[in-house]
């Protein structure tokens, strides 16, 4: 887990901050100037946007004043289309009316950057990053960061170059474990994002990922397994993603006690 700071004034971050998120456009305030960047050398840079109209950021910071819950849909296939993995911002409060507007929108979801400040660093499930400290003297906001954060981390465009390919809707036909089997391209960036359903209030039920046993066009096995990976959490409350290079098919075993889906990636 990493360490991120942002702040309206670049110059109240750390110098030695190991990440720094900024604006580039501006609804009231200046975005960040290239001599404000230019204080991160090292730096992980993050670049946020206020805009839903601005086709450009790794981010859309979504509150009051900035873009809403309904634009974000928008901006996240604008981006996807411009070859981003594009990630929003908004309060845990506000989250379900984000993932409530995708859900409508048939766009497949972000990754999701959670502002709650109540000083636990932990990333809630479904989210790639939490700001956790708000206002922190002398104005600067912290954030725990994955350790990889896909779309920004690397080239900061999407993390396998490739885009969805299907989505297909899985219904259980008990609520004991089952097993799916799913078909892919055999490309280095195969993977299956597996999302339980929102419910009427903007959260999902949970649902359990086992094992993923994925096999190659030389009949050898590249499987996720991700049950062998430490610390490994089965339990599902908004989507995850596996990645399985090499897959042309694979085998998913899930316990679900509603329908969910599963985007196919190539």
């Amino acid at each position: 887990m990493r360490t991120m700071y942002d702040a309206v004034t670049a110059a109240n971050i750390p110098a030695g901050a190991e990440m720094v998120a900024g604006y580039i456009d501006r609804i009231k305030l200046e975005p960040w100037s290239d001599a404000d960047w230019a204080r991160f050398p090292n730096a992980v840079k993050v670049t946020i946007v206020k805009k839903a109209s601005t086709n450009a950021g790794h981010v859309l910071d979504v509150e009051p004043g900035d873009a809403s819950p309904g634009e974000a849909p928008g901006w996240v296939r604008m981006r996807r289309a411009a070859g981003a993995d594009p990630t929003v911002y908004c309060n845990l409060s506000t989250w379900p009316a984000v993932r409530s507007a995708f859900s409508s929108a048939g766009v497949a979801e972000p990754h999701y950057w959670i502002a709650h400040y109540n000083g636990d660093p932990a990333i809630p499930d479904g989210a790639i990053a939490k700001q956790y400290r708000g206002d922190v003297a002398p104005g600067y906001d912290v954030s725990s960061v994955a350790d990889y954060w896909p779309g920004v981390d690397g080239n900061g465009s999407a993390s396998t170059g490739v885009e969805i390919m299907e989505r297909i809707t899985v219904t259980p036909p008990n609520a004991n474990q089952n097993t799916v089997r799913v078909f892919l391209s055999g490309s280095p960036g195969a993977a299956v994002i597996v999302r339980p359903r929102l419910g009427g209030d903007g959260f999902s039920k949970p649902m359990w990922v086992g094992d993923i046993f994925a096999w190659g066009n030389d009949h050898q096995g590249v499987g996720h397994n991700p049950t062998q990976t430490p610390g490994y959490n089965n339990r599902l409350t908004s989507h995850r993603r596996y990645d399985l290079p090499g897959a042309v098919w694979a085998d998913i075993n899930y316990s679900a006690a509603d329908p969910f889906e599963i985007d196919i990636v190539g």
